[in-house]
């Protein structure tokens, strides 16, 4: 006489795989969203640090600054990362020339809703120092 119970049916492990990655794969689809976040916050640090440098070299040649703002203006662009807040000079003197320029942007979170996005953004400060090539 033969036993039927549970323990042919568990030593059956068709179908182990795909179970077994259902429940990996949210953390796989979280790890790639983390990723992603990195290489667009890497990409507004790295976009932000250029627009300064910009903006200072236009500043040293032209000694405006609103050409500074606008060349800030331009390389920043019209990502979806990064937004242009403000752009000061805080540091100026007119006999040496020497300057400090701060430029101040906004990294938001990609992978939030519309509605949380102001509370989920990051404030970019970039400061960078020159000099005026036409001293007086």
């Amino acid at each position: 006489m033969r036993k039927v119970g549970l323990r042919p049916s568990l030593q059956n492990e068709k179908g182990a795989i795909s179970i077994e990655f259902l429940g990996i794969l949210p953390f796989f689809f979280l790890f790639f969203l983390l990723l992603w976040q990195v290489v667009g916050t890497g990409y507004a640090v790295f976009t932000a640090k250029i627009a300064v440098s910009d903006a200072a070299k236009t500043f040293a040649v032209t000694n405006s600054t609103i050409k500074a703002i606008e060349t800030a203006k331009e390389t920043i662009g019209s990502s979806t990362v990064l937004k242009y807040k403000d752009l000061q000079i805080p540091e100026y003197s007119v006999t040496s020339g020497k300057f400090k320029i701060v430029l101040y942007a906004e990294h938001s979170v990609n992978f939030i809703p519309e509605k949380w996005r102001d509370y989920a953004t990051l404030e970019l400060e970039q400061e960078v120092h020159g000099k005026v090539l036409n001293t007086p």
